[in-house]
């Protein structure tokens, strides 16, 4: 350990060496030295086009100074560019920022001069072009000509010999400008004179100014600064040697650091060569042990008991011990042993090691090592051991909870490895996987005892919950039938349309009463209801008129609201039950002339709702709101009006609201309640709204087939269909329906057949036309018929319509059958009642 801990000390210190080292000898110098190359050449491009373009200037052949104005913009940023690499100001730099400088003054004073010179130039040629008219006197224009000529030749080389002639002649026609003859217009002799005069002015204007011009630009060239670039590179040079040679320095230092850091290297590399043997072990007994515990997990709780021989092995295998056995202390006296193959058993196996149980459950660890050669571990274990030949022992004590279930062990005839004594832990890592193992299976033993017990619980109250909502829903709907008849029989000799309807509401009832016997019958087969969908105003108003029809102020219930022909998941019958059963309560809690409201909402929620009893999550939902001013409801009540068998009321069974809430439950809705003593009571019943494949369309359409056995009950199903917005088609011959389908099988989108007991009609006409066309079929059934599910599909029939036939049902159930994804493409048109005649179909 204090090797190592020097080693690394002294790693830390080479390294940090190596860092300074390669700091200091970085080969970033050549690159600096042609960044200043560069910058150099720059300035002398940039000052050889300044000297190009001030001669063009000179000669005329330049009369725009902007190039001349980006040269020196060009010299002066190349100067920057030198400063800024070199970080420092040397006598160099500034030597070659102080040519800089003169030569960029020389270049605005040549500007200067030169700009007049150029405007004497231009102001002379123009006078001198007005004073050559031929009404001019022709001596005068001579002498104007030629003095112009001379002025030219001046612009492009100013001698002295030039000079001076120029200078002779403005002198003359200076001195002749006063005899300057009137010209033939009448013009005065004195604008003639001024013209004389101001070319006289210019032209010796000129004269002073072209030898400074041309002074300036001679010198130019001689100002250059191409001897402090020079010097400048050179001295760049000479520093880019020094550096290098320092870098080089480095470089050396830097090699026999890293000598001395391989050396160290492979020194540490020697001192942990053991350890690495070590720590390959531990990470290969620590993969076992987690194949272990990942083997557990993997079995079923049943199969533990099973795995515990296998899981021995493993840990034995990773350890190198000659056995291992565990020893259960859980009232089953169960033992399993490994051994390495080709070692018998124990000695003395198995009781010689139950012998060692006491002192292990004595000892105050759970985990216990002991090495007989050297005396480690609790003196009874070690001399116990050391009489059967055991060298080195390890226990780890299994615990279920806070109890000791048993012991895992294990022996071997040779001293413990060097990695196992830092690896102890891990052993407790296995004991703990086998505890939680045994743990599971105890729990799931636990729960099978109880899951047993729980299904022969809710088996007998399903059989109390069963019998006793059969009686309150058929009892509902006989109350509404029994009403019915009541009032029919009443109004029957006065009032025969009133009776028709009761009658007519009569018969629906009925046919409510008889799907939920329907209902009853499937689930006494063990058979799934249907899942179909309601109309929720349609369900909603024709509840309420059949509850009106039953009560002695039938304006005590008030409907208001729509839902938009919103559709949801469930059978109309179950969804009138709900309905049914709130506004009952409602009639039932209110006081003699009170009112019950009824109000149904589509609402859109864009996020999470919590209602009183459940949570509604961001969607389309229809709220039916049945709200009384009756008696109300403490909050002990209220806390308990969804219970089964839960009622206030004597004559109640308590199941009315608790078959309910089960249906908002399985259409994924919510119910809130609010109510309080002596203000009333409100349920709201959220359901989610089906998704609809088309904005608004009330019916799908097509043609129907229908095959029955009486010509007029065809005619009544025609018409029935008709009204509804569907094309029927009826025969009462079912061969020629048959021939029909073959001639044309895309004619029909649905079949509706009449069941027959015996005869061709019925399910033996359905068997046959599912052989020749892909359409659905639906068996129309009388109030006595019962045909087993398994028939129905065997056909197969989608569904089943029962007669009497109610309109809103029969819709549903064609608007189910006949979408979009079910059906043929709908010839469009008015739906039109088609009745085949006798020789067509009534054979």
């Amino acid at each position: 350990m204090r090797l190592t801990v020097q080693a690394t000390v002294l790693g830390a210190l080479l390294a940090a060496l190596l860092t300074w080292l390669m700091i200091n000898g970085k080969g970033e110098l050549d690159a600096d030295y042609l960044r200043t190359q560069r910058s150099v050449d720059a300035l002398a491009l940039a000052e050889s086009r300044l000297q190009h373009d001030v001669l063009r200037a000179r000669t005329g052949l330049l009369r725009n100074y902007d190039p001349i104005v980006v040269h020196v913009r060009e010299m002066e940023e190349a100067l920057a560019a030198l400063r800024a690499g070199s970080g420092q100001e040397d006598p160099e730099m500034r030597a070659l920022a102080e040519a800089v400088a003169r030569e960029t003054q020389m270049v605005e004073r040549f500007k200067t001069g030169n700009a007049l010179v150029q405007n004497s130039i231009a102001y002379f040629d123009s006078l001198s072009d007005r004073l050559s008219d031929t009404e001019v006197e022709v001596r005068l224009a001579q002498a104007v000509a030629a003095l112009q000529v001379r002025v030219s030749e001046l612009a492009r080389d100013a001698t002295l010999e030039r000079i001076a002639d120029i200078r002779a002649r403005l002198d003359a026609l200076a001195s002749g400008a006063s005899a300057s003859a009137r010209l033939p217009s009448g013009a005065p002799a004195a604008d003639r004179a001024a013209d004389i005069a101001a070319i006289v002015l210019h032209g010796r204007q000129l004269l002073d100014l072209l030898p400074q011009v041309d002074a300036a630009t001679r010198s130019l060239p001689a100002s250059s600064s191409e001897a402090a670039r020079r010097a400048l590179l050179e001295a760049r040079r000479a520093l880019t040697d020094r550096r290098q040679a320092r870098a080089d320095g480095f470089r050396l230092a830097l090699y026999a650091a890293a000598l001395a850091l391989v050396v160290l290297v492979i020194r540490v590399g020697l001192l942990m060569r053991a350890g690495t043997v070590s720590l390959r072990r531990t990470i290969a007994f620590q993969f076992v042990v987690a194949q272990a515990a990942n083997r557990f997990l993997a079995s079923q709780p049943d199969e533990i008991s099973a795995c515990i021989g296998e899981v021995l092995a493993m840990i034995g295998e990773g350890l190198g011990v000659d056995h291992g056995y565990v020893l259960m202390l859980d009232g089953s006296d169960a033992v399993h042993l490994w051994g390495r193959a080709g070692r018998p058993p124990p000695r003395g196996w198995p009781e010689a090691r139950r012998d060692l149980i006491p002192d292990i459950l004595a000892a105050p660890d759970d985990h216990l090592f002991v090495e007989a050669a050297a005396g480690t571990g609790p003196p009874a274990l070690v001399r116990a051991l050391s009489a059967r030949g055991v060298v080195s022992w390890t226990c780890a004590r299994l615990r279920r909870g806070e109890r000791i279930v048993g012991v895992m062990c294990f022996e071997r005839g040779s001293p413990q490895p060097a990695w196992l004594r830092h690896s102890r832990g891990l052993l407790q890592i296995g004991a703990d996987s086998f505890g939680a193992a045994l743990e599971r299976q105890h729990v799931w033993a636990e729960r099978r005892e109880i899951e047993a017990s729980l299904r022969r619980a809710q088996r007998l109250e399903a059989i109390g919950i069963f019998a006793s909502g059969v009686a309150h829903n058929i009892n509902n709907v006989l109350n509404v039938m029994l009403g019915h008849a009541e009032i029919a029989a009443d109004a029957l000799p006065a009032d025969p349309h009133r009776a028709a309807r009761q009658i007519d509401l009569l018969v629906q009832a009925g046919g409510r009463a008889h799907e939920i016997a329907g209902q009853i019958l499937d689930y006494g087969r063990r058979g799934g209801a249907a899942r179909g969908t309601s109309v929720v105003e349609a369900v909603v108003a024709e509840t309420v008129a059949q509850i009106r029809t039953s009560t002695t102020d039938p304006a005590a219930i008030r409907l208001a609201g729509t839902s938009d022909r919103a559709v949801v998941e469930g059978e109309p019958a179950q969804l009138q039950q709900v309905v049914h059963n709130l506004v009952r309560n409602a009639l039932q809690a209110s006081d003699p002339g009170g009112v019950v409201d009824v109000q149904l909402e589509r609402v859109s929620l864009r996020e999470r709702r919590p209602l009183s009893h459940g949570e509604l999550g961001p969607g389309e939902y229809v709220c039916i709101r049945v709200a009384d001013q009756g008696r109300g409801m403490d909050a002990a009540t209220l806390a308990r009006i969804f219970e089964p068998f839960f009622t206030t009321r004597p004559a109640g069974t308590g199941l009315g609201l608790a078959t309910a809430f089960e249906f908002v439950q399985e259409q994924d809705g919510a119910f809130h309640v609010r109510s309080a003593p002596e203000a009333g009571s409100a349920f709201e019943v959220w359901l989610p709204v089906r998704p609809q494949a088309g904005p608004d369309v009330p019916t799908v359409g097509g043609t129907v087939m229908i095959v029955g056995g009486a010509r007029s009950t065809v005619q009544e199903d025609e018409e029935t269909l008709a009204a509804l917005g569907y094309e029927p088609v009826g025969y009462a011959d079912p061969d020629a329906a048959l021939a029909a389908l073959r001639a044309e099988p895309g004619r029909f989108d649905l079949l509706i057949v009449e069941n027959q007991p015996s005869g061709p009609l019925g399910l033996p006409f359905a068997r046959r036309a599912a052989g020749i066309v892909d359409r659905p079929i639906v068996l129309s059934l009388s109030a006595a018929d019962a045909v087993r599910p398994e028939v129905l599909s065997a056909i197969p029939i989608v569904d089943v319509a029962h007669r009497p036939w109610r309109s809103h049902a029969l819709a549903l159930m064609l608007r189910r059958h006949l979408g979009s994804d079910s059906r043929s493409p709908v010839r469009h048109g008015r739906a039109e009642t088609r009745t085949a005649t006798p020789s067509q179909s009534f054979h």
